[in-house]
């Protein structure tokens, strides 16, 4: 439980200035944004940077060294998560797409090395010994996004998966599986929508999924080795379990109200926009998650969530643009800068502003949770993009920021960073590509 004085802001807003004044363009970490350890374990869309997230939890922790919970409530591919362990903190945080929950999962260990190095060699000595040629699963499309090679050889890997006893092993190497599904389906790996290629590169092409996923699988296999070494010289290791608590639920974070414990820093970065015309992260997900068990990942998972590419998207913030009367009216009264964004989108067709009223009234349904999961006088960073609709700029971070001023909220510092690398609705006519993001860091009243 932290302890909160005035002085905290003034002492936590000289920390984030004194870093912008010595390198004004500290906060894009342009050369310095590898992504190791646990952070590379697979290609996820909009991945947050890690050396941003440690930097603002350390220097949130010399403000405030009696931190203990760090929360998420868009978790994403674990990126808060990683670094909140680095730390030593416990996390909770959830997400509406399973396929980063299983990532999370996997990130927060256990870190059985020796044990899982065993068990690799055994599923590859399994793969190498399955002859069959018949493909174990089936869903519409599967010829499309799949040629009938690789669906024998993606069967063969799943197979010897399902042999594996250890849940935990297993979601290990559906990790690994997922990111070759992603690298030998059909759709091309430009863009994060699902967009089959051309029918010629389709049959030209030269793919190997098993000699890929051995790859990808001893790859990992370091990756997970180099962060068990990083925590256990930290002291954050109990018998090859991270020793503070990690709690990870696939949950909607506008329904998910019950918190088993209070954060007191909350770390996150929520979708800049509806998932179709800015990162369709459930789109990204659909072809890994049919070749996942999905009941390792999670026994509440609703199997209709795969029943289309866009189901997971429809179900993200934004996805239903049925929109009522009151919601436009209730969103301008809390946000003037929303009212003027809409006044702006009045002489364009209807559906645009649709997309931005049904998106801000879904992130604004999941402020009561995000917030009745913080402790009074918790600290929150958002990082935030402000995408464009129609040409103008939706300006998310001050419309948020006029949110939250309703639910008691006061802003400590606002910080402008440069995205080098970032790649966010490329080949989007709707959505611009985004070169900058803002990060916000605020502070619940108590």
């Amino acid at each position: 439980m932290i302890t909160y004085t005035a002085q905290h802001d003034s002492a936590l807003r000289e920390r984030f200035n004194l870093l912008t004044t010595a390198d004004p363009d500290y906060w894009s970490f342009r050369g310095n944004s590898r992504r190791e350890h646990g952070h590379a374990f697979f290609q996820y869309p909009a991945m947050m940077v890690p050396q941003m997230v440690k930097t603002v939890l350390n220097k949130v922790n010399e403000i405030h060294p009696d931190i203990e919970w760090v929360g998420d409530p868009f978790a994403g591919s674990g990126t808060i998560l990683t670094e909140t362990m680095n730390a030593g903190f416990n996390f909770q945080g959830n997400d509406i797409n399973p396929l980063a929950i299983l990532l999370c999962r996997v990130k927060s260990g256990p870190f059985f090395i020796k044990s899982l190095n065993n068990k690799s060699e055994a599923l590859t000595q399994r793969i190498d010994a399955d002859s069959k040629t018949n493909v174990s699963i089936d869903f519409r499309g599967i010829d499309k996004w799949f040629r009938k090679d690789v669906q024998i050889a993606l069967s063969r890997i799943r197979r010897a998966i399902l042999k594996q006893k250890s849940k935990w092993a297993r979601r290990f190497f559906w990790i690994a599986l997922a990111e070759v599904v992603r690298l030998t389906s059909n759709s091309r790996t430009s863009t994060f929508k699902l967009h089959i290629r051309p029918q010629n590169q389709v049959n030209e092409r030269i793919v190997d999924p098993i000699g890929l996923f051995k790859k990808t699988l001893s790859r990992n296999l370091e990756h997970l080795n180099s962060h068990k070494q990083l925590l256990d010289h930290k002291g954050h290791l109990s018998n090859g379990r991270y020793s503070q608590i990690v709690d990870v639920n696939l949950a909607d974070t506008r329904s998910n109200t019950v918190k088993e414990h209070l954060s007191d820093v909350i770390v996150t970065s929520p979708p800049y926009g509806d998932n179709t015309t800015t990162v369709p992260y459930g789109q990204y997900s659909y072809l890994p998650l049919q070749w996942i068990d999905l009941t390792d990942i999670d026994a509440s998972i609703d199997e209709r969530i795969l029943n289309t590419t866009q189901e997971i998207d429809s179900r993200s913030l934004g996805g239903n643009k049925r929109i009522l009367a009151q919601d436009s009216e209730m969103l301008c009264d809390l946000s003037l800068s929303l009212s003027e964004c809409l006044d702006k989108l009045k002489p364009f067709p209807r559906d645009r502003t649709n997309r931005v009223v049904a998106f801000f009234r879904d992130l604004n349904a999941c402020l009561p949770s995000v917030l009745g999961g913080l402790r009074e006088g918790g600290v929150m960073i958002w990082t935030l993009g402000n995408r464009k609709v129609g040409g103008e700029i939706i300006p998310l971070d001050l419309i948020l920021s006029e949110l939250l001023a309703h639910h008691h909220t006061t802003l400590i510092s606002s910080i402008t960073r440069e995205i080098p690398s970032k790649r966010m609705a490329l080949r989007n006519n709707v959505a611009d590509t985004m070169s900058t993001e803002r990060v916000l860091v605020m502070r619940k009243a108590a």
